[in-house]
């Protein structure tokens, strides 16, 4: 099959294109040129911005494929550029397209699991972060419309080398640094659906391989388990052998820690966690890594550049500004301690919901 994959210089990109290769397919990446990974040197490059109409017209021309995989780039323009040229087409698309992803009265709230049936966001007039919710529903629809047995795949935060936001590295630089604390918003309990970059490309490598199956549908991607953010940091510092304390304080007082840590700056729903149930039972869907495995590899890929320098992406906003920590932690525990001094409280026992009588017909000690 000759196949085209938009983008493909990503974290997931290189896992596609290696396993469409070992599937004997003849692949050409249509990218910026921005990132040149050393493993795609000996496959065909098109360089184009797929951003933009014009562009993706002049730079594939009238090129034809068997599947195109898009997964970067505007879907709005790349669809309806390549109907009627190609057999199968698969969009990847993200999580925050459903209601709920960023809270709003107008919305509906965020179930968890989100399931694909839940309700896409049909109106953005309400909020700015609702437009970019209503401009992916928008492109998903424009995906369908050029191409109605098209696969939709939404995806949720990725993890592995050469990510567009190294969420982990405010974790491993901490380490590194020998940081004895690190600040978690709310104890970091929220929890977040992750898929480390070989596991995201399996999704897209099983929808290619069940053109009939997966024609007109919609699969989240994403792991089995999620992970809290507190069990995410945990479990870096303990593949580091660090001694990291994870330290909880309330959002309002934790500034930095959540607009750094939480997903665009803690303006999602608190849980954000993804059914992949579909994908699995239609497509067959299996990991090709177990997510820790993938999440010590990427240790180790720290530890081998150790020149990584985040300043390559933006949406990576951690300081690292340490004298901040420092004093805010000292100061809320100060104050914590005077609380505890000056107000009073009683601390409720556990008790077992059902009764213990001691006697037959008789209630137990506590009148049940």
């Amino acid at each position: 099959m000759r196949v085209l994959v938009v983008g493909g210089t990503g974290p997931t990109g290189p896992h596609v294109v290696r396993g469409l290769l070992g599937r004997g397919d003849e692949v050409t990446i249509f990218h910026r040129g921005t990132h040149e990974p050393p493993e795609l040197a000996d496959v065909e490059h098109i360089h184009g911005d797929p951003h933009f109409r014009e562009s993706i017209d002049e730079a594939l021309g009238t090129r034809v494929f068997d599947a195109v995989v898009a997964m970067y780039g505007r879907l709005k323009h790349l669809a309806p550029a390549l109907a009627g040229r190609c057999g199968q087409f698969v969009a990847v698309g993200g999580v925050p397209v459903y209601q709920g992803f960023f809270p709003h009265p107008s919305q509906l709230a965020l179930p968890v699991p989100v399931t694909e049936d839940h309700p896409v966001v049909r109106d953005g007039s309400d909020a700015t972060a609702l437009a970019f919710s209503h401009r992916l529903a928008q492109a998903e629809a424009a995906v369908l419309a050029a191409h109605p047995e098209a696969t939709i795949l939404r995806f949720p935060t990725l993890f592995g080398p050469n990510n567009a936001r190294p969420a982990e590295w405010s974790v491993v630089r901490r380490v590194r640094d020998g940081r004895p604390f690190m600040i978690l918003p709310d104890g970091g309990g929220q929890l977040q659906s992750r898929c480390a970059a070989a596991n995201a490309a399996a999704f897209v490598l099983a929808v290619l391989n069940a053109p009939t199956v997966a024609a007109g549908q919609v699969y989240n991607a994403g792991e089995a388990t999620s992970w809290s953010l507190h069990d995410w940091a945990a479990t870096i510092a303990r593949l580091m052998g660090g001694d990291l304390e994870l330290v909880g304080l309330p959002r309002e007082i934790a500034v930095e820690a959540t607009t750094t840590l939480l997903p665009l700056a803690g303006t999602t729903a608190t849980h954000v966690v993804v059914s992949t149930e579909k994908a699995r039972r239609e497509l067959g869907y299996l990991p090709v890594v177990d997510p820790v495995v993938a999440l010590a590899e990427l240790v180790d890929w720290y530890a081998e550049h150790p020149d990584f320098d985040p300043a390559a992406s933006p949406s990576f906003t951690d300081r690292f500004d340490y004298r901040t920590e420092d004093a805010l932690l000292t100061e809320y525990r100060t104050a914590a301690r005077r609380l505890a001094a000056r107000v009073e409280q009683h601390a409720a026992p556990p008790i077992h919901s059902m009764p213990h009588p001691k006697e037959p017909g008789k209630a137990d000690h506590r009148g049940r």
